[in-house]
């Protein structure tokens, strides 16, 4: 694509929304885009069955969802860095171990949001550390199968935590 023209339209603390206008194979465009940082997710493994999950508002599904912990990176924060932090906010746990098992856009029709997902396992319990305005509902322990029946029940419709959680019921398929 050949970039003619771009113009920011809105900036806020989060997000900020640009319009662009060019070129792809002669056709001329125009998209509008939302400009959002980097983001980490984390299934975290209590044991090889149990998985912790997060119930937390979210405004734009305007209810509550389960969910894997997951958070914007800082500015060039490293994915794994920035991993660690998130889980050990929005969990109370921190992460012995810490592998990365997948990165994708989230909606890259019109968001630049990428994500890394992390597993994590030989979790230690520290301290809870949310960050100002941030509301956890809920800290609670699943186990893989009730986990996967919330996705079919429609219980988790977050893209994000059913990635990772198909992401781990193959993996058990290989073990």
């Amino acid at each position: 694509m050949k970039i003619e023209k771009v113009k920011e339209v809105y900036k806020g603390d989060f997000v900020s929304l640009k319009i662009i206008e060019g070129r792809i194979k002669g056709q001329k465009i125009k998209r509008e885009i939302v400009v959002f940082s980097n983001t980490v997710s984390i299934l975290p493994l209590i044991k090889k069955d149990k998985i912790i999950l997060i119930k937390q508002y979210r405004a734009p599904a305007e209810k509550e969802l389960w969910e894997i912990p997951a958070g914007k990176l800082d500015k060039g924060e490293d994915p794994e860095k920035g991993a660690k932090r998130e889980l050990e906010e929005e969990t109370g746990f921190k992460a012995g171990k810490l592998e990365q098992i997948a990165e994708f856009y989230k909606s890259p029709g019109y968001c630049t949001e990428y994500m890394y997902a992390f597993r994590a396992t030989l979790l230690e319990k520290t301290k809870q550390r949310l960050d100002d305005g941030e509301i956890v509902e809920q800290v609670k322990v699943f186990s893989l199968s009730e986990a996967l029946k919330m996705i079919e029940n429609k219980e988790i419709i977050d893209a994000h935590t059913i990635i990772a959680l198909m992401y781990e019921k193959d993996r058990r398929k290989h073990e």
